[in-house]
């Protein structure tokens, strides 16, 4: 096998990593940016109803932060009446509340991180989270990195958080975090998905040899793969690269004439990634929430189609 290659697994189960470090068996998680606001106004008794019906059909891990607007709120308000299994949470530290998700608001300062955790638990109505992580490690000045480190363990030894993880960034942004030992999980963004395979080659090999867990967040890269698909191929937006758009049009072809949506596609080879710890889908709304549980049911592409993906990203 190639080791740029993704490998195929024969079904959407898995999480025997994640199991190991105590962060549960679920390979779907919801994130909530979406719901929350981070990318606009919301109706909020929808967003509410999506994430009561997520824990109906089975979600049983929530990705959340507190730039995402109303999303820690939500999901405190969803779990208050809810009576089942008690789902895998984790949150973030270190971007803050912002008008929206194109304005930054960083703060890593120890009294910051502390006090947002803090908050972020009194909205979920919880004593702590599963997994807290650190949100565009990139931000923090290398020279801060020890300190960010060690408060973070300071969080985790006061019983705030169960497990550490780092959210976003590659390469460089890792220095002076991952080798430390702290971490457990690493998110992913834009890195492993339908049309960008290079967290394969140039993030995966550190993040095993560091025995560290996988995220891989937006599998529709954040909406290129799915209802933004028209309107990114139209007008670029900066943060997609053109190789990206390229890829997404030849996927569309290829989906189309399996009479698949892109969505689903892009959702089935991300699940069917053996590489992948664990997979957070968005939604707007129960509807898109409805349609990536039924792609999760579906379970991995069919071979030939998974080798097509590849083939699209490697030619």
């Amino acid at each position: 096998m190639n080791p740029s290659r993704p490998t195929l697994r024969a079904d959407s189960a898995g999480g025997e990593k994640l199991t190991a470090l105590g962060l549960g068996s679920p390979r779907l998680a919801l994130g909530l940016a979406t719901l929350g606001g981070a990318w606009g106004t919301v109706d909020e008794a929808e967003s509410l109803a999506t994430v009561r019906r997520a824990l109906e059909r089975g979600v049983r891990a929530f990705d959340l932060a507190p730039s995402y607007g109303i999303a820690e709120g939500l999901l405190g308000a969803a779990l208050k009446d809810w009576r089942g299994d008690a789902p895998i949470i984790s949150t973030k530290v270190g971007r803050l509340p912002a008008r929206n998700a194109h304005e930054g608001n960083y703060d890593y300062s120890s009294a910051a991180m502390r006090r947002s955790l803090e908050t972020s638990l009194q909205a979920l109505g919880r004593s702590h989270v599963d997994l807290l992580f650190l949100h565009e490690p990139q931000l923090v000045p290398p020279t801060e990195r020890p300190r960010v480190v060690a408060t973070l363990r300071e969080l985790q030894a006061a019983g705030l958080t169960r497990k550490l993880g780092i959210a976003g960034g590659h390469g460089e942004a890792w220095d002076g975090f991952l080798e430390t030992g702290a971490f457990a999980v690493v998110m992913l963004f834009r890195r492993l998905d339908a049309c960008i395979l290079d967290g394969l080659s140039e993030d995966l090999p550190r993040l095993n040899r560091n025995g560290v867990a996988l995220y891989q967040a937006s599998p529709l890269h954040m909406g290129l793969l799915g209802a933004r698909f028209d309107e990114f191929t139209r007008e670029r937006p900066e943060w997609v690269w053109g190789p990206q758009i390229a890829r997404a049009q030849r996927l569309q072809k290829l989906a189309t004439t399996h009479d698949m949506a892109l969505s689903t596609l892009a959702h089935r080879f991300a699940f069917g990634m053996a590489e992948l710890d664990r997979v957070v889908i968005g939604a707007g709304n129960r509807a898109q929430l409805d349609a990536a549980w039924r792609d999760f049911e579906a379970g991995p592409l069919p071979r030939e189609l998974f080798d097509a993906v590849c083939q699209i990203n490697f030619s």
